[in-house]
C-alpha cells in the first residue's frame, strides 16, 4: 500500500495493513477501559508504514465510519465491477527500498576533505 499525507509533503510512504479487529480499547491511550468506563466497541485497523520510516498507525473506526465506507462501495457500482477482479489479482511485486525499517544509511567509506573554510559567502562584518 502506498500513503501519502498533506502534512509530510511530497513524501510517498509504504506499507501494509497488518491487523483488523474490533475493540473496546480507548483510542486516546490505548489501553482497555478502567474504573468502570463503557467505551463504545470500535474497528481497529492497524497499519504498519515500512519506509521511509517505520511508524505504527491505528485508525478506530466507529459504526458510522463503517457505515459510511459500505454505502460508497454499493452505491458505485463502477467501483464494485473494477473491484471484483482488482479483488483476485495478483499484487505487484516492489523493490525493497534500502534501510526498510528506518535505519540511518553507513556514511559512504572515501577520502576525508581535507580541512578548510565552508563553502558559501563569508560573514558579513557589523559596522560599528
Amino acid at each position: 500500500m502506498f500513503v501519502r499525507s498533506t502534512g509530510l509533503g511530497r513524501t510517498l510512504l509504504t506499507g501494509r495493513i497488518a491487523a483488523i479487529e474490533t475493540t473496546n480499547m480507548v483510542p486516546a491511550t490505548l489501553e482497555p477501559p478502567t474504573n468502570g468506563t463503557k467505551e463504545p466497541m470500535r474497528m481497529l485497523m492497524v497499519m504498519e508504514i515500512t519506509h521511509p520510516v517505520y511508524w505504527t498507525v491505528r485508525a478506530f473506526l466507529d459504526p458510522p465510519d463503517l457505515r459510511e465506507l459500505v454505502k460508497h462501495i454499493i452505491m458505485n457500482p463502477g467501483l464494485i465491477m473494477r473491484g471484483i477482479p482488482f479483488l483476485f489479482s495478483a499484487g505487484p511485486k516492489y523493490d525493497k527500498p534500502a534501510g526498510t525499517h528506518g535505519a540511518a544509511a553507513a556514511p559512504k567509506a572515501g577520502p576525508a576533505a581535507p580541512p578548510g573554510p565552508s563553502k558559501g559567502p563569508a560573514p558579513v562584518p557589523k559596522r560599528s
